[in-house]
């Protein structure tokens, strides 16, 4: 990604399609999202359905994986083929048992300079501690390898990859319930990779993210066009938009205020699978905005 915490774009690297398809999971067949029932998921209050057939199982699909310390903030160091060693950042909750499932997030920093993207990794991964230990989720917390501090270098899908590989090997992840979180560059770069990857993610959120700055463009300079790219996403994965009134993202040329009509026309629905929220204020979030992300993510899971 060639883009800096201020919006403004230096260059747009294209994104080819095939890069986006990360096998990470064992092989299987998704037919799509659903919500679950509202005692798995407490923080969204009940308000959905839960979309299940009367006897219909949770779906469940475990790693299994062990060995992993626990609870707290892990610091991970793993070699990875073709970009040697490199660290990502954990958070396991309090409640974590190795015998039961946990939700995961992925969780994308903004851009940062180059000597600071590991701290600002550990940033967003400590923002997200304080929902995680109350709902019960993991948060996983990637670096990237992009020189200039955003995303979207060659690496960083390599090394995505390996953290998300290694994670699930040492904890017991739920993979029916992985999600993903970006801010500015990471949710540029965040909206592409789970558009893509609509077989990994059960759900996912922006906060300051553009679908034009990274996934997409309607002018026709930057292939893949917008509305083709949606129009073709199946299924609908469900998206939270934060964004500020102010942030320069909703300004021309990068059009953030345009990406929910963006979504209607690909085929989201309003509550169901396109969640949105105008707030006042710039380019930024909040801890209230991320337990309102938390809320409406949390009611999906993937079904086998």
């Amino acid at each position: 990604m060639r883009v800096p915490e201020d919006g403004r774009m230096h260059a747009r690297p294209r994104l080819a399609p095939a890069l986006l398809c990360l096998l990470l999971l064992p092989a299987i067949a998704v037919a799509g999202t659903v919500r679950l029932p509202g005692s798995l998921c407490p923080e969204s209050n009940g308000l959905f359905g839960s979309g299940f057939e009367a006897g219909e199982a949770v779906p469940h699909a475990p790693s299994n994986g062990s060995g992993g310390d626990f609870p707290g903030n892990v610091t991970r160091t793993i070699s990875v083929p073709g970009l040697g060693n490199r660290t990502f950042y954990l958070h396991v909750p309090p409640g974590y048992l190795p015998t039961q499932s946990s939700p995961l997030l992925l969780a994308l920093r903004g851009s940062a300079p180059p000597a600071s993207m590991a701290a600002y990794a550990q940033q967003v991964r400590d923002d997200w501690s304080a929902r995680a230990d109350a709902a019960g989720f993991i948060v996983l917390a990637p670096v990237g390898t992009a020189s200039d501090g955003g995303w979207g270098a060659s690496g960083d899908l390599t090394e995505i990859g390996a953290a998300l590989d290694d994670t699930l090997a040492r904890y017991n992840v739920e993979t029916s319930r992985v999600y993903l979180w970006g801010f500015s560059a990471g949710a540029h770069f965040g909206h592409a990779l789970a558009l893509g990857n609509t077989d990994l993610f059960a759900a996912y959120g922006t906060s300051a993210g553009s679908l034009e700055m990274f996934a997409c463009t309607d002018d026709g300079s930057w292939p893949p066009a917008c509305a083709a790219l949606l129009a073709g996403t199946q299924p609908k994965i469900p998206v939270d938009i934060h964004i500020g009134t102010s942030d320069p993202l909703m300004q021309p040329p990068y059009t953030a205020d345009g990406d929910p009509d963006r979504f209607r026309a690909g085929g989201w629905r309003d509550r169901e699978t396109l969640f949105v929220r105008w707030f006042v204020g710039g380019h930024s979030y909040t801890q209230t905005h991320l337990a309102q992300i938390w809320n409406n993510l949390c009611s999906f899971a993937q079904v086998p």
